[in-house]
């Protein structure tokens, strides 16, 4: 399962720290544990002054490129930074070299938009048949990527980007009751699904990760692998995968539950929701 840490801060600042200068960053957690190295793929992104994204990606892993990973995260001076290393599930079970392309790795940008996510849609192709005119901007093969389009129809939609990735889900759940009968070997149409959204002065996120039967986090003992984990600080909110220092204060996001952190007057706001519906 793919790791990812997001920040919004009040100014522009660095967030090397948290995403490769410390024992617990997003970069040690790459080679942490034997057998569940971040190996397909990594990024790193950010918003520029004036709001156009810079995204910096490779297809190979963070581990072997890790002067590469932490000059592009010292390079992210930016008010929103979002970064992802890649540990691609690959349902389709499609070779390694189409699943490890550089269009499949995250994060995904578009229409001032960075997007990145974690888990598994194994109903990827009748989601994408949903998109409309957004399937022809998919450029890759990986579920997330569909997610991101997905996200974005909903967006377009419903002008909320909470109600966006609330819609979104709801969409995944709904497809998969006249679908499922295709997936005899599946519980249900996904294994996770964190969400990560970010504008240049927001940040929203989507916790679901059924926690039941799963591993604990890489770098953080007890932490729950697919609970996101996030802390408020003086001038910055971070969300991440799971805790991105050894520092006091992370707290835990739930199931179904959505954060927002916004930015205005150089203050930031941030309110957390939880999705209502029963997903099953």
């Amino acid at each position: 399962m793919c790791r990812m840490t997001a920040i919004l801060s009040s100014a522009p600042r660095s967030q090397a720290g948290l995403l490769a200068g410390n024992p617990r960053s997003l970069l040690a957690q790459a080679d942490a544990v034997a057998g569940r190295f971040q190996d397909d793929g990594w990024g790193v992104a950010c918003f520029g002054g004036r709001g156009s994204a810079s995204v910096i990606k490779s297809p190979r892993a963070a581990r072997l490129e890790k002067k590469a990973f932490t000059k592009a995260a010292q390079q992210a001076v930016s008010r929103v930074v979002v970064s992802h290393l890649r540990d691609a599930s690959n349902p389709l079970g499609l070779p390694k070299g189409r699943l490890l392309r550089p269009e499949n790795t995250q994060p995904f940008s578009a229409d001032g938009l960075l997007f990145c996510h974690n888990g598994t849609l194994f109903i990827k192709d009748e989601i994408k048949s949903l998109l409309g005119k957004y399937a022809a901007r998919v450029k890759g093969s990986n579920d997330s990527e569909v997610l991101f389009w997905q996200v974005v129809k909903m967006l377009d939609a419903y002008g909320s980007p909470q109600k966006a990735l609330e819609m979104a889900l709801d969409e995944i759940y709904t497809v998969w009751v006249s679908c499922k009968d295709r997936y005899p070997d599946r519980e249900g149409p996904c294994r996770g699904l964190n969400m990560f959204l970010a504008s240049p002065a927001s940040l929203t996120v989507l916790c679901h990760y059924p926690l039941k039967n799963w591993k604990t986090a890489l770098l953080a003992p007890g932490w729950e692998f697919g609970r996101v984990a996030w802390r408020r600080e003086k001038g910055r909110v971070v969300f991440s995968s799971e805790p991105a220092d050894g520092a006091a204060g992370w707290k835990k996001m739930s199931d179904l539950q959505v954060a927002h952190a916004g930015l205005s007057g150089g203050k930031i706001s941030l309110t957390f929701s939880k999705i209502q519906r029963t997903f099953s």
